[in-house]
């Protein structure tokens, strides 16, 4: 007997990309109203890798009349089929017109529960289903409408330059004011490292840790060290590293070392807008864990320095950006970090981050990242 599973669309696609996975159907029905089919024509492409038959059904967001009837319909064409309905998503009308068809005719009736990381089996039976499924980081963002055109395929390098990355996470809990120095005058020299002509000299200040900095620079390769405190950058990618990359290097070393499905750093592509111009846009750390979606911005710069005439800090316009990027990227059944490598001490940034739903984790903790990722992830 094969199987027919019907979902309802809306805005939040991963319970219906759940219960497809971990399901395996061999057909899947779609019900969308009219103003959810960009919705529901990503969710084909992302289902069809899971299961070949994928169609869109159209259905009237608030009459329930139509929605029984198209239910209906559904279960009469394939009778001879094994049918059941995730209730997850759809409008509260389109719910409850699925629900009392699919109830009627005894066919059952599920709800994703992700926070508690179960699949809900409403009807005939109650009972909870454990979700045993990895939505790759890829199929994620393409359920919300994000294509990824590139992210860091081969990580060798990362771990090549991992003592000198390391080494920066210590002086940024130990010697915060040399992060800073360090961001300067590398900034300063090499203010657009894609335009710069290489090699580029810069000079530190004159302290033991600096000139120990240097020392693993060099033998790391990133830069050559061409006096105590100084040192030679001959590339674009070691400029990119020394202005905040290596932070990010940090933070993905880190989670690539947790119990997570897939960590991916870079990840970089367009939004699907139908009728604008596409949207660009680049995410520092993503962690996939079984049907989840875990979003990490990283940042070295100072997150009290005002933003030109602005009273406001930049951390706080980070925390909306990471909001906004966030619910566009990983939905409600996501969650968003953002990761300093300084102190963040504005007391209302911290607060506003609590409102969000984003937590923190600064200078003061950097050094403690491991455990504090694996609370969040938990």
């Amino acid at each position: 007997m094969s199987h027919i599973h019907v979902c309802l669309v809306s805005d939040q696609p991963i319970p219906n990309l759940t219960t497809v996975i971990q399901f395996r159907p061999d057909k899947v029905v779609l019900l969308s109203t009219k103003d959810k089919a960009a919705q529901a024509e990503r969710l084909e492409g992302v289902m069809r890798k899971y299961c070949g038959r994928v169609e869109s059904r159209e259905i009237l967001p608030y009459e329930i009349s139509d929605v029984m009837a198209v239910s209906e319909s559904l279960m009469d064409e394939h009778d001879e089929s094994e049918v059941t309905l995730n209730i997850t998503g759809g409008t509260k009308i389109a719910a409850m017109g699925a629900f009392q068809s699919f109830f009627t005719r005894g066919k059952a009736i599920y709800y994703v529960n992700t926070r508690d990381n179960e699949i809900i089996r409403i009807y005939p039976e109650a009972d909870s289903i454990p979700i045993d499924v990895s939505i790759p980081i890829e199929d994620y963002l393409s359920a919300y409408g994000f294509r990824t055109e590139q992210y860091v395929k081969d990580d060798g390098y990362v771990y090549r330059r991992k003592g000198v990355t390391n080494f920066l996470a210590v002086l940024a809990r130990e010697h915060e004011k040399l992060i800073g120095s360090i961001n300067y005058l590398v900034n300063k020299a090499i203010p657009d490292p894609d335009k710069a002509s290489y090699p580029i000299d810069v000079e530190f200040p004159r302290k033991s840790r600096i000139k120990e900095l240097c020392e693993k620079l060099n033998s790391c390769g990133v830069a050559e060290q061409v006096g105590k405190t100084t040192i030679r950058i001959s590339s674009q990618d070691a400029a990119r590293y020394l202005q905040g990359i290596w932070f990010e290097e940090y933070v993905y070393m880190i989670a690539k070392s947790l119990p997570v499905d897939e960590v991916r750093m870079g990840v970089a592509g367009q939004w699907a807008v139908p009728g604008r111009k596409p949207l660009t846009n680049e995410f520092d750390v993503m962690i996939a864990k079984k049907n989840r979606l875990f979003y990490i911005s990283c940042k070295t710069s100072d997150p009290d320095r005002k933003k030109g005439d602005s009273l406001e800090s930049v951390s706080k316009e980070y925390l909306y950006e990471l909001d906004s990027l966030g619910d566009m990227a990983v939905g409600i059944f996501g969650k968003r970090m953002l990761v300093s490598a300084r102190t963040i001490r504005n007391e209302y940034v911290r607060k506003r981050a609590r409102v969000l739903n984003i937590d923190l984790v600064d200078g003061r903790n950097v050094l403690t990242l491991k455990d504090k990722l694996l609370m969040w992830l938990s």
